[in-house]
C-alpha cells in the first residue's frame, strides 16, 4: 500500500489540474492513516475526484456521493462532501478564522481545506495538503496536533517567530502512537507534534533526505487545533 503522499492520477495530468488535495481515511482498528482519494481542481474551474489505491482497503466504504472505486467523477462546483467542510463566508467569526490561517478573506475553498483539513468530529477523513514537489523536495504547511496536552506550550508559542526552526524528536514511548514525532522550540521543550495522518510519511522523509520544519504563524487567541501552523520543506538526498 502506498503511503499518504500519493501521486495524482493520470487523469489530472491531462485535465489541467490548477491544485490537489488528499483525502485520507483512518482504520479505525489500527488508527492507520491511508490516502482513499485525491480531489483535482482544474484550471477551467471544474473539479474531478477519483480513489487512489488506497480505497481498495478491505475495511474502507465508498462515499455515498462517489460509490464507484474505479471511476473519475467530474463536477462544475465544489462536491458536497467537500464543501460542507468549509466554514461559510457569511458567519460572523470567518474573517477572523481566514486570519488564523493565514488566508484572505477571498481565499478559495480549496485553500481554506488545504489550511484545515475539513476535519468532523462525525467521521474518520481528512482532507490534507498535496505538499508539492518539485525536483524532489516536498513543501507544504500544517497545523501542529496535541498543543493543549504540552504544559508550558502557551508560553512557549507566544515567544516563537515566524521562519523559526523546530527541531523534530521521535516518541516512542508516545501511548497513543509510538511513531510520534514532537515539536520543540529546543531539545525537551516541545510546543506539540506532527499531526498523525502525516507521521508515516515524514519518517520516509527521513529515510531519503532532510527534513525541516519552521513556524509559519503562531495564533495565541485561537482554538488549540489552530495555534501554532508550521512549514514543512524535505530536500531529497538523490
Amino acid at each position: 500500500m502506498r503511503s499518504a503522499l500519493e501521486s495524482p492520477p493520470s487523469v489530472s495530468a491531462a485535465s489541467g489540474t490548477a491544485s490537489v488535495l488528499r483525502l485520507v481515511w483512518q482504520d479505525v482498528e489500527t488508527r492507520q492513516f491511508v490516502e482513499v482519494g485525491q480531489l483535482h481542481e482544474l484550471t477551467d474551474g471544474a473539479f474531478t475526484f477519483a480513489y487512489t489505491k488506497g480505497a481498495d482497503h478491505p475495511r474502507f466504504r465508498p462515499l455515498a456521493e462517489f460509490p464507484d472505486r474505479h471511476a473519475v467523477y467530474q463536477s462544475s462546483g465544489l462536491p458536497a462532501f467537500f464543501g460542507n467542510r468549509v466554514m461559510s463566508h457569511h458567519r460572523e467569526s470567518f474573517p477572523q478564522y481566514c486570519r488564523w490561517l493565514g488566508l484572505s478573506e477571498v481565499s478559495t475553498p480549496m485553500e481554506i481545506l488545504a489550511r484545515t483539513g475539513g476535519a468532523r468530529v462525525t467521521d474518520t477523513f481528512h482532507v490534507v495538503d498535496s505538499f508539492s514537489d518539485h525536483d524532489g523536495q516536498r513543501r507544504g504547511r500544517f497545523f501542529a496536533s496535541g498543543v493543549r496536552y504540552i504544559v508550558g506550550a502557551d508560553e512557549r508559542l507566544r515567544k516563537l517567530r515566524p521562519g523559526q526552526e523546530l527541531v523534530l524528536r521521535q516518541d516512542p514511548l508516545n501511548p497513543v502512537n509510538p511513531l510520534a514525532i514532537l515539536l520543540d522550540v529546543t531539545f525537551e521543550q516541545p510546543v506539540g507534534w506532527v499531526p498523525d495522518w502525516l507521521l508515516t510519511d515524514v519518517h520516509a522523509m527521513f529515510a531519503v533526505g532532510s527534513v525541516k520544519v519552521s513556524v509559519a504563524q503562531v495564533n495565541v487567541d485561537a482554538p488549540t487545533h489552530l495555534r501554532l501552523m508550521c512549514l514543512l520543506e524535505t530536500a531529497s538526498s538523490r
